[in-house]
């Protein structure tokens, strides 16, 4: 157990690093650690002292709690080709949700919607949260309580979803992206 925190503080610090940019003999002598002992570290091969960690945490302006928390969901790559597969569909609209299951904040789902679509209004609402819907292409028409508005390809909407909204195309089709938080499912 020791060894896999270990190896995940290291693999943070190699993380923290690399975003900056900062090279392994950089923060050797900014630290006034070895470069043998810092490059054990990101490797998982040494363990790190309290008081090194609280060096480290100094060098990185970052609260040294970052480092014992448990690391974070590997980034998920959708890519175009792939979008499709295994997706909802209804009324000839690709409905498929792009952020893990177990998103606790969010939920991202990318949207095909063809002309007229669809073809018997879904007018919903729900409990709590927001939704952001962004166009990629085409226009639809999002209905938020009783006011319409047209967003054509890079317009964006926000709202509350606890009010009745619709989601629906008209002469184009349309893909886009909703955004609400937290997830619904």
């Amino acid at each position: 157990m020791e060894e896999q925190a270990n190896i995940e503080v290291g693999k943070k610090i190699r993380a923290l690093r690399k975003i900056r940019g900062i090279s392994l003999q950089q923060m050797s002598s900014q630290t006034g650690m070895s470069y043998s002992y810092l490059s054990g570290l990101e490797n998982g091969k040494h363990s790190v002292s309290i008081t090194n960690l609280q060096r480290i945490a100094a060098f990185f302006e970052v609260d040294m709690v970052y480092f014992l928390q448990p690391m974070g969901q590997v980034p998920r790559v959708i890519r175009m080709k792939d979008l499709f597969h295994d997706s909802s569909t209804f009324d000839d609209l690709f409905y498929r949700v792009v952020t893990p299951a177990d998103s606790g904040f969010l939920q991202a789902s990318y949207v095909y919607m063809p002309p007229h679509s669809p073809e018997e209004r879904r007018i919903h609402k729900h409990k709590q949260g927001q939704e952001m819907i962004l166009t990629l292409s085409g226009c639809i028409c999002v209905y938020v309580e009783e006011e319409r508005y047209l967003l054509r390809s890079g317009d964006s909407i926000v709202f509350e979803a606890n009010v009745e909204h619709l989601i629906c195309t008209e002469e184009q089709p349309a893909t886009f992206v909703i955004v609400s938080s937290p997830p619904y499912g």
